[in-house]
């Protein structure tokens, strides 16, 4: 966000001079809300259940954030504090803030009163956001805080922030350099172990991809193959200039075929062609597996969604390989097993593509840490 340019008093509300100022402020639009549902014979209900921080230093992050949490309004009724940092400011820093109530079901005979508030920082702000936003936190309720960049190390604003969290939620989705990047996520995530968790909504966006994969392998005449992977390949989407490159959902797959079966480092990331990845990894036994993270345009895809894995194995002298192939539109997989270049099996089924509203609603019923995916970032912190 440029400096100097005014924050859009439609969207966000009127401004409030200083806490004691936004308390105000927030009692009268709860009794303007209460009015109008009396008016309306519909009860209304203020109730808020977490305070959930969400911090972004672009504008449209924090529309978007915004727009989610009054979609969430209904299941996780919360005081959501939006904080908008911009440091390109060169003015001292200044708080905006505001309310909003919004009706999740707008024919139902119940609304739910929320509120939402605006802190918007310009400058060096690293010193002063987590005063800004200690006074408004709820108490007695779990706060979550929504970083919707890159968190970086090293920031004092970050850590100040991180000291007031219950849950840290990030998405790598926008993580342009993972090797880079997952290493900083798998070092917060090894400080947070016993004072916060810690969540990455791109892994939820693998579930489905996890669960096929692990599927394959409960049959029991191809369970074999499981200790004989010589091959793993993982497409992901890119535009069709091929210029967004965003592997992190790949390589978090690539993390989590690591660390549950055991395998090590032999060559770390190395660039393959536009923007892909090909290296090699030590199976248990010490046996070579070559894998390419390739990048592929995709219609209907966003940025950084895998498109398909092949995993190629061999067992008894049969070779074989298991293939899950997005298909765009309609979102559906197809998952296929090739026995000695024979196809042996097929099925195609529908694959979740949750919002982020949805994303954000699951995390925000869960306070601690997934085991799970703290193993997959260490597995890939060892071959970055």
């Amino acid at each position: 966000m440029a400096e100097g340019v005014v924050i859009d008093t439609s969207f966000w509300g009127a401004r409030a001079e200083g806490v004691a100022a936004l308390e105000r402020e927030l009692a009268r639009l709860r009794r303007v809300q209460s009015a109008h549902a009396r008016e309306l014979v519909r009860p209304i209900a203020r109730a808020s259940v977490l305070n959930l921080i969400v911090y972004a230093d672009r504008e449209e992050h924090a529309r978007r954030a915004a727009r989610s949490i009054a979609d969430l309004a209904l299941r996780h009724p919360s005081r959501a504090i939006v904080v908008l940092a911009d440091r390109r400011g060169r003015e001292a820093a200044e708080k905006r803030i505001e309310m909003h109530c919004q009706l999740p079901i707008p024919d139902g005979a119940r609304q739910v009163c929320y509120e939402q508030i605006l802190v918007r920082a310009s400058g060096d702000v690293d010193d002063r956001l987590a005063s800004a936003v200690i006074p408004l936190l709820v108490p007695d309720l779990p706060v979550f805080l929504w970083w919707t960049g890159t968190p970086p190390l090293g920031s004092r604003s970050f850590a100040d922030l991180l000291r007031l969290t219950d849950r840290l939620i990030v998405d790598s989705a926008d993580f342009a350099r993972p090797e880079l990047t997952l290493p900083i996520i798998a070092r917060i995530s090894e400080d947070a172990r016993g004072r916060f968790g810690l969540t990455d909504l791109n892994w939820t966006r693998l579930t489905p991809w996890r669960q096929i994969a692990t599927s394959f392998f409960d049959v029991p005449a191809w369970r074999a193959f499981l200790d004989g992977i010589t091959g793993l390949r993982v497409g992901f989407a890119v535009d069709a200039d091929g210029r967004d490159i965003h592997p992190s959902q790949a390589l978090l797959f690539v993390g989590w075929l690591a660390s549950r079966l055991g395998w090590r480092p032999l060559e770390t990331l190395a660039p393959s062609e536009a923007g892909g990845l090909l290296f090699a990894i030590a199976r248990r036994d010490g046996a070579r597996i070559m894998v390419r993270v390739r990048p592929r345009f995709e219609r209907g895809l966003d940025e950084g969604d895998i498109s398909g894995i092949r995993v190629q194995a061999t067992a008894a002298r049969e070779q074989a390989e298991f293939v899950v192939k997005r298909q765009p539109s309609p979102r559906h997989q197809t998952a296929t097993v090739v026995l000695n270049r024979e196809r042996r099996w097929e099925r195609t089924m529908p694959l979740p593509s949750p919002a982020i509203v949805e994303l954000i609603g699951e995390e925000l019923s869960i306070l601690g840490s997934d085991r799970t995916y703290e193993e997959a970032l260490d597995a890939l912190v060892e071959l970055a």
